[in-house]
């Protein structure tokens, strides 16, 4: 005879559970659940006008290049009013790598002109040309403009990149940069009542921008869906088409012997007949 102890073993697993322990795995599961949801939720993209960094960074790579470009764009037009001495954009259609971004900016000469052109008199000497090609001179526009970002323009320590950044940092010193030159972007119609950049073209560049990897996920699609030619596809095609130029010869070789028969006919009917005497 089996005992109390070892029919509750060989009976159902879930009768030794109790009923309050059950609930709270299941609730456990549910809080996971829930949890899982929460992280699966996309986070809100960035406001430009509030955080330049934070809005940058959840572009893709293409949208980025499209909105260096523009802010390029932005600050030669308003530094520099005569446009034959501007100069012309790194990059391809409208489009402006980190590196190229920096490189176009790190000898200092433009972003000085900017300062000057935003608050005039601001840089009393700046460096361009062939003496911005000494890095001690590319430090002095560089340090200038800095002054002025901070000086003029009320911009923060942390909304201020350094010369480090600029010069020798490489990419690393891109965000820095990038949001220095944005805040200026932003604040120059309300501050110095220049004109600004239009943000929402930005935005719309910088949405406009299609993934290459949609693209080519698109384009594979279509190749997929094409049927695949196979040896003995490709074979039958190639005799349908010699059978097809046969035919051709055949029908050019039947017409050229009509017509030598027409004109053999005509030729007898018009040869005159030989008189009898």
């Amino acid at each position: 005879m089996n005992s109390p102890m070892t029919e509750s073993k060989s009976g159902n697993p879930n009768e030794d559970i109790p009923a309050v322990d059950a609930g709270a795995k299941d609730s456990n599961a549910v809080e996971l659940k829930g949890d899982e949801a929460k992280e699966k939720v996309p986070e809100p993209r960035k406001d430009l006008r509030e955080d330049p960094i934070g809005w940058v960074n959840s572009l893709i790579p293409g949208a980025v290049h499209k909105v260096n470009y523009r802010l390029l764009d932005w600050a030669q037009q308003l530094a520099i009013e005569e446009e034959d001495k501007r100069q012309i954009l790194p990059g391809k259609s409208d489009s402006v790598t980190k590196n190229q971004f920096l490189s176009f900016l790190r000898d200092g000469s433009l972003l000085a002109k900017l300062a000057n052109r935003l608050q005039p008199g601001t840089i009393e000497t700046i460096h361009e040309g062939e003496a911005a090609k000494d890095k001690t001179n590319q430090t002095s526009n560089i340090n200038a403009f800095i002054n002025f970002a901070k000086e003029k323009a009320g911009l923060s320590e942390e909304q201020i990149f350094t010369a480090a950044d600029l010069q020798e940092k490489g990419k690393a010193g891109y965000q820095a940069v990038f949001n220095t030159l944005m805040q200026l972007a932003l604040k120059a119609q309300n501050i110095f009542e220049q004109k600004g950049i239009d943000v929402e073209q930005l935005i719309q560049a910088a949405s406009q921008v299609v993934p290459r990897n949609l693209i080519q996920t698109v384009l594979n699609f279509f190749r997929r869906a094409q049927p695949a030619q196979t040896p003995k596809k490709l074979a039958k095609e190639a005799e349908e088409k010699d059978k097809t130029a046969e035919k051709v010869v055949e029908e050019k070789q039947i017409e050229e012997e009509v017509c030598k028969k027409k004109i053999t006919s005509q030729t007898g009917n018009d040869t005159p007949a030989v008189a009898v005497h």
